[in-house]
């Protein structure tokens, strides 16, 4: 059983990125696997300011929804990213999503080859 982070970056709920998420969801579950789903659409999620504070051993000087988010991304197997297409690419949602990883990120001292 896999543990998944399932995140929506649509600001209209229940609209088709969203539902497409939750046939996603259904099937997953249905294969026994633990599935959380994250509207950002109701979230305030800043996108990274490069002030550089988590660098140097703090936590992200931004206080907001992504903070709380942290554990569920750290705990998760899998993480699904659901998007409608915005001048051809992902929502502004999920890009600053994406850009807090960086408060997150962790030195791999045996990287792949």
């Amino acid at each position: 059983m896999k543990n998944i982070l399932v995140v929506v970056g649509s600001g209209r709920k229940n609209g088709n990125t969203e539902q497409l998420a939750d046939s996603f969801i259904k099937g997953a579950e249905e294969a026994g696997h633990h599935v959380k789903k994250v509207f950002l659409g109701n979230k305030t999620i800043n996108g990274c300011i490069g002030c550089n504070a988590c660098r140097y051993g703090k936590p992200c000087i931004q206080k907001d929804d992504f903070n709380e988010l942290i554990p569920d991304i750290k705990s998760c197997d899998l993480l699904v990213f659901a998007s409608p297409l915005f001048f051809w690419t992902i929502s502004a949602k999920i890009k600053a999503f994406i850009e807090r990883f960086y408060c997150i990120a962790e030195e791999d001292s045996n990287p792949p080859l």
